[in-house]
C-alpha cells in the first residue's frame, strides 16, 4: 500500500507548486506590464514577451521534467527546452533595446551609442543562445561545430574581403572609439556630423542636409580630423588685410572690440587679434574667436563679419581692394556720396545746424543689426538723429536686467543727455534694423536748442517720457 502512493506523492509537490506559481508569476507580470504602460515605458513590451512566451514555456518544461519526469534525451524534453532558450534570448534582446536606446533624451550617452555596438551585442547572444541550445539541450559537442564554421569561414572570407574589411574596420573604430555618435568630422574632404555608424559604413550628414556615407574601411586605413575632440570648442580664423595709413595698434583695438561684443564669441579663450604680414597693398591681420561647438560655427563667422563693415566704416579705417573702372565715351563716374544737407531733406528742423564757412559736417555712421549702439548708463559721446532704420530703448530693471522700454526711429534723436535737456539717465541702445545716424557735436547741437525752442521742447519731452519709463522699470517689481 505504501510503495502505491509512494510516487504519486513524489510527484505531488512539484506538481502542487507549479499550479500555484504559474498564475503568481503571470498575475505578477500583468501588474508590472500595467505600470509600464501607465508610465509609458519601453519595457511593457518586454514583459509582455516574458508573460506570454518565456513563463508558459518555463512552466511547460518544469512540467515534463518535474511532474512527468521524462528523461533529458527525450525529444519533447528537448523541443520543450528548446523553444524556453529561444523565447528567453528573445526577451533578453528586448531588454537590451530598452536598456540602451529606451526612453533616452538627445544629450543621454545611451542616444551617442553606435548601432554597431548595438547589433554586436544582439549577435553574441544570438551566438550564446544558439551555442547553449546545441551543446546542452541537443548534447553535441560544440568543438566539430565550430571547426566546420572556421572553415566555412575561409571560404566566405575569400569571397567577401570588401565587405569583411568594413566589419573588421567598424570593429577597431567601435573598440578604439576615435569618433562617436554626434562628432563633426572631416573625412575626404567632407565636412559632417556623425548620425550612424553600422557594420558597413559611418553616416554623415553635412551643413547642407545632405548624408554622406563613408565605409568603415576607408574612415579606418586613411586620415581623418575629429573637430568635437578634445574639446566640443571651435577656433575660428578671419584674415583681413587694412591699409598702411591705419595704425596696426588701432586697427587691433577695433577688432579686439568687434569680437568681444559679438553674439556667440566665447569670453574663454579670449579672442586675439595678430598682425601676421605686410603684402604689397595692406597690412594683413588675422582674427582668432572661439565658439561652443561646430554648429556655431557659420553663424558666429557670419555675424562677425558682418558687423566688421560697419565697425571699419564707423571708424575711418580702410580695407584696400584692387578696382578697374572703364568709361565709355560720354560716360562719368558714378555720383558723389550725399552731403549732409542732402541727408536731412526729410529732417528740416535740423538744417540750420549745417552752416557754410568751413565747419566739417556732421559726421554719418551706420551700425549693423543687432550691435549695441549706447550701453547703459553708458554716455553716447555727442548728439544722434537717426536718418533710417529702428532701434530699442533698454534701461536696467531692479535686478539690474536690460528691459525694453520703447523703440525709436527716423528723426527721432538720442544721445548726450545733457545737452539735451539735463536728464542724467543714460539708457541702452541697440539697433534693430540697420541703423544709419547723424551726429552732432555739443556746440552745434546747443546753438540750434538755442536759436529752435519749439526743436529743444520737442525733445525735452521725448527726453523726460524716456526718463519715467527708465525710473518706472528700474523700480518695477
Amino acid at each position: 500500500m505504501n510503495e502505491f502512493f509512494q510516487e504519486p506523492i513524489a510527484n505531488l509537490w512539484p506538481a502542487v507548486g507549479l499550479a500555484l506559481g504559474f498564475p503568481l508569476v503571470l498575475l505578477l507580470l500583468n501588474e508590472g506590464i500595467d505600470a509600464c504602460r501607465k508610465a509609458a515605458h519601453p519595457l511593457a513590451r518586454t514583459l509582455g514577451t516574458v508573460r506570454n512566451f518565456v513563463a508558459p514555456s518555463l512552466a511547460l518544461l518544469l512540467f515534463v521534467d518535474k511532474v512527468l519526469e521524462l528523461p533529458p534525451d527525450n525529444t519533447v524534453v528537448r523541443i520543450v527546452e528548446s523553444a524556453f532558450w529561444i523565447f528567453l534570448l528573445y526577451a533578453l534582446l528586448g531588454i537590451v533595446n530598452v536598456v540602451v536606446l529606451g526612453a533616452v533624451s538627445a544629450d543621454s550617452w545611451r542616444q551617442r551609442v553606435p548601432k554597431l555596438f548595438l547589433d554586436l551585442l544582439r549577435t553574441v547572444l544570438v551566438a550564446l543562445g544558439a551555442m547553449v541550445i546545441y551543446s546542452r539541450v541537443w548534447g553535441h559537442e560544440i568543438t566539430g561545430a565550430l571547426t566546420a564554421l572556421g572553415l566555412g569561414s575561409i571560404v566566405i572570407g575569400l569571397a567577401l574581403q570588401e565587405p569583411l574589411g568594413n566589419i573588421v574596420s567598424g570593429l577597431m573604430l567601435l573598440l578604439e572609439r576615435p569618433i562617436t555618435l554626434g562628432d563633426w568630422v572631416v573625412a575626404g574632404g567632407v565636412t559632417g556630423k556623425i548620425i550612424e555608424i553600422n557594420w558597413r559604413s559611418v553616416h554623415l550628414q553635412t551643413p547642407t542636409r545632405e548624408v554622406q556615407i563613408i565605409p568603415n574601411v576607408s574612415l579606418y586605413k586613411g586620415a581623418f580630423t575629429n573637430l568635437s575632440r578634445p574639446t566640443p570648442l571651435r577656433t575660428e580664423q578671419i584674415d583681413i588685410g587694412f591699409s598702411y595709413d591705419d595704425p596696426p595698434n588701432r586697427v587691433k583695438e577695433v577688432m579686439l572690440a568687434l569680437l568681444t561684443a559679438a553674439p556667440g564669441v566665447l569670453a574663454d579663450p579670449p579672442p586675439t587679434v595678430r598682425t601676421i604680414k605686410y603684402a604689397d597693398f595692406s597690412i594683413g591681420y588675422r582674427l582668432n574667436f572661439s565658439v561652443a561647438c561646430q554648429e556655431e560655427s557659420a553663424v558666429v563667422r557670419d555675424t562677425v563679419l558682418t558687423r566688421l563693415w560697419y565697425l571699419v566704416r564707423r571708424e575711418g579705417l580702410t580695407i584696400p581692394y584692387p578696382t578697374s573702372t572703364s568709361f565709355q565715351p560720354g560716360e562719368r563716374p558714378g555720383a558723389s556720396p550725399p552731403t549732409a544737407a542732402e541727408y536731412l531733406r526729410e529732417h528740416a528742423r535740423f538744417r540750420p545746424a549745417i552752416r557754410d564757412g568751413g565747419e566739417p559736417p556732421p559726421a554719418v555712421v551706420d551700425y549693423a543689426q543687432g550691435e549695441v549702439v549706447q550701453s547703459p548708463n553708458c554716455q553716447f559721446q555727442g548728439f544722434a538723429l537717426i536718418l533710417k532704420g529702428r532701434a530699442v530703448l533698454l534701461a536696467t530693471d531692479a535686478n539690474g536686467q536690460p528691459v525694453a522700454i520703447g523703440d525709436i526711429g527716423p528723426g527721432e534723436c538720442f544721445g548726450d543727455q545733457v545737452t539735451a535737456g539735463g536728464s542724467s539717465d543714460h539708457l541702452g541702445i541697440t539697433a534693430t534694423d540697420d541703423l544709419r545716424i547723424m551726429v552732432f557735436d555739443h556746440h552745434t547741437i546747443g546753438q540750434l536748442l538755442t536759436q529752435s525752442p519749439a526743436l529743444a521742447a520737442e525733445i525735452g519731452d521725448a527726453i523726460e517720457a524716456r526718463r519715467q519709463a527708465a525710473h518706472a522699470a528700474r523700480y518695477r517689481r
